[in-house]
């Protein structure tokens, strides 16, 4: 891959980073349950707590990816992986009531910057693998 080609994508994955940390602090669910945050500070909150330590890792993977652009496949992989985990656990909302509530436009938003992570990630992915 060309210099210029790695910097593209180290480019787009500092903002998905700064884009990450803002909605963790905003309510991703109904407003009962509260941000990312209170729903792994309460008691019975182990899926939140996962919550925060995916979001944590993939922002730190984000941020490093954006200052070290990738040669190999494995920070764009594990960025993938982690982006590709949230959406599921977006997606299947666990530890929540039954009925399971809705996202709100916050989730919404969430799932698609979760999804947009893993597209480009697994792009990037692609890309170094046809190197």
């Amino acid at each position: 891959m060309r210099e210029e080609d790695a910097a593209g994508y180290a480019r787009l994955y500092g903002p998905l980073a700064v884009v990450s940390v803002a909605i963790s602090f905003l309510p991703i669910l109904p407003v009962e349950y509260g941000t990312l945050w209170e729903m792994a500070g309460r008691h019975g909150g182990g899926p939140a707590i996962l919550g925060v330590l995916l979001m944590g890792g993939m922002i730190a993977l984000l941020g490093y990816a954006s200052f070290r652009p990738a040669r190999t496949t494995l920070i764009p992989g594990a960025i993938a992986v982690l982006a590709g985990l949230i959406v599921v656990m977006l997606i299947t909302k666990p530890g929540t009531a039954s009925p399971r509530p809705g996202l709100t436009s916050f989730g919404d938003a969430a799932l698609a910057v979760a999804i947009c992570t893993l597209a480009l990630a697994g792009s990037h992915v692609i890309r170094l693998r046809r190197r």
